[in-house]
């Protein structure tokens, strides 16, 4: 995870814990997330890890009649990057529409990352709605309501008010240092030094609603929404297959099994094919996400999809490549360090430990809001040698999770939730696959 992402998580985390703004995770993009900004929801997306939105080349103006239009705010800068690790940021309300957030862990000794919200005025929205209906041929749409996507509308934004630099340098996340790792062929990957200067106006979080379509040229953007509602009626929706909203950790659970049933009908031929392919992937988060997108993409319009790795004569139906790309989304969702410690505890056959520690903890504190120490129970590492032990303590301490040996104990922090469900469906995942190797 770039140092981006992590302030924009952290960020989020400050302003909205566990509501509804969601922290832009690509520095490239920003200029596609101001308010007006038409995005799509990412196939088998969960609120578990984030719902994640993609960009696209419109806006929602774009898509209308000619008419008056409202202010769109523009803005311009260049990224300049070192190597990027972790950071987190503690913030402090200063007025109520701008927030600063200090030195912490990860920004530089003087920096201070402000920022203010930017969102769509209720009467400005109310003025175009009567003033200016959909453009019913416009080819984007009909694109869209052939695919049966649906539609979201950027209505805030939390945007930098002056260009700031962050960097940090030591440990890896802060945690574990380099004589950990080199053992285990992870040198390059963990302990360095990175810095980003982010521009005046970059967009860091945006909160939507989605865009409903009514008849040919009528529209609305209501004020509530659910996952059940669709932008274009009466058509089937194909993509945006949203998990349920985590109520506790029986309902991740039941998600994530319902997602391994898909995938244990795949041969046991196939899901070791799988598994090589995605061995020979990971570590290579960029390389990851291409294939995701690529699967998406022939998903998206409707093409036969394949997979190289897989036999001619293993046939994939898009319920199993459905629940494929709900797991490669949870593993984008980790660093490389990890996805490289993934491939490390199968070859040390230890996926089931690390399965069982992740999942221990999840059903303990999952409702758990506040920091704090637990103990834990030390029958869950004990059947680890060092290196094992060394192993298993860097994959969760990368998600957050900091295990202590003496006690043996750990520290819960209710920031690191979507980390651990992500590490929690990736470890479930790759044990199902080893298990048909």
């Amino acid at each position: 995870m770039t140092m981006f992402e992590n302030v924009t998580r952290a960020l989020t985390r400050q302003l909205n814990p566990r509501g509804d703004l969601t922290p832009l995770d690509s520095l490239i993009d920003f200029k596609r997330f101001h308010p007006f900004c038409l995005v799509l929801r990412k196939r088998k997306s969960t609120l578990f890890w984030g719902a994640r939105y993609l960009r696209t080349d419109y806006t929602f103006l774009d898509v209308l009649e000619p008419g008056n239009s409202p202010s769109n705010p523009t803005d311009s800068g260049n990224f300049a990057f070192k190597n990027m690790l972790d950071a987190k940021v503690e913030g402090q309300v200063d007025v109520p529409r701008t927030v600063k957030v200090t030195g912490a862990a990860g920004l530089s000794r003087n920096s201070t990352l402000e920022v203010q919200t930017l969102s769509v005025a209720p009467k400005a929205l109310e003025t175009l709605h009567q003033e200016r209906k959909l453009s019913a041929e416009h080819p984007f749409l009909k694109e869209m309501r052939d695919r049966g996507e649906n539609l979201y509308v950027v209505m805030e934004v939390v945007e930098t008010v002056q260009e700031v630099t962050l960097e940090r340098a030591g440990k890896a996340e802060g945690v574990f240092s380099l004589p950990f790792f080199a053992p285990l062929g992870l040198q390059g990957s963990i302990n360095h030094k990175e810095a980003v200067t982010i521009p005046k106006g970059c967009i860091l979080a945006f909160r939507v609603r989605q865009l409903i379509v009514k008849g040919e040229n009528e529209w609305e953007i209501p004020h509530i929404y659910n996952d059940n509602m669709q932008t274009f009626l009466p058509a089937v929706i194909q993509a945006s297959d949203v998990g349920e909203m985590h109520e506790d950790f029986k309902t991740l659970k039941a998600e994530i099994q319902r997602e391994t049933q898909e995938v244990e009908k795949l041969s046991p031929v196939g899901q070791s094919s799988l598994l090589t392919a995605l061995c020979k992937l990971l570590g290579k988060k960029k390389e990851l996400q291409d294939l995701e997108l690529t699967l998406e993409g022939a998903l998206d319009k409707g093409h036969e999809v394949t997979l190289e790795a897989l036999p001619k004569d293993v046939l994939i139906s898009k319920e199993v490549m459905d629940a494929i790309l709900y797991f490669i989304g949870a593993l984008t969702e980790l660093s490389e360090a990890q996805q490289k410690l993934l491939v490390k505890s199968m070859e040390k056959k230890i996926l089931p430990v690390e399965l069982k520690l992740v999942e221990s903890t999840l059903e303990q504190n999952f409702l758990h809001d506040k920091e704090d120490v637990f103990p834990l129970q030390s029958n869950l590492l004990a059947s680890l040698g060092e290196e094992e032990l060394i192993l298993t303590e860097a994959l969760v301490g990368l998600s957050g999770l900091e295990v202590q040996r003496s006690g043996p104990q750990y520290t819960w922090d209710p920031d690191t939730l979507p980390h651990l469900c992500a590490l929690y469906a990736g470890l479930s995942f790759l044990q199902l696959l080893t298990k048909a190797s």
